[in-house]
């Protein structure tokens, strides 16, 4: 999406340079080059910034209280120094999960193990068919309820 819009934000700074600078004969540059001239030095002041880093000081002082700043602890207090940049994430990565065993002999027994895809254990498809035609029982008997009030 930010591409995007960059693109467009240069073909029309393009444009305009170009139809803005077309009627001025005191200048010997066509307002091409004058556009795209215009187009360098805006696109130079976009330019991402470099990385910044900043250091987090963690220290325990002597109440047992936790501080975190980016000054220095009080002389003598030793503390933790941790340096953060600017164009890294510092969100640790999501722990990988662990296959557990299954102590369900037979998963169609216990729902709360099944997984939700793909739909191949035959006796998981049986017992959702068969859930699905109670289902339109209910709703079948209901309408002949529904009817029945109706007609009355």
């Amino acid at each position: 999406m930010f591409l995007r819009l960059l693109i467009i934000f240069i073909i029309v700074a393009i444009a305009g340079a170009v139809f803005y600078n077309y009627n001025r004969s005191d200048d010997d540059t066509s307002p091409l080059l004058r556009g795209l001239a215009k187009v360098r030095s805006l696109a130079k002041e976009a330019a991402p910034e470099p990385p910044v880093e900043t250091a987090v000081y963690k220290w325990q002082d002597k109440n047992g209280e936790w501080h975190f700043s980016n000054q220095p602890p009080p002389e003598g207090v030793a503390a933790d120094v941790t340096v953060y940049r600017s164009d890294v994430n510092v969100t640790p990565a999501p722990k990988a999960d662990t296959p557990q065993e299954n102590t369900t002999a037979n998963p169609a027994t216990n729902p709360t193990n099944l997984p939700l895809l793909p739909l191949t254990d035959p006796t998981r498809i049986k017992q959702l068919i068969d859930d699905a035609k109670n289902v339109q029982n209910l709703a079948d008997d209901r309408q002949q309820q529904i009817d029945q009030k109706t007609s009355n």
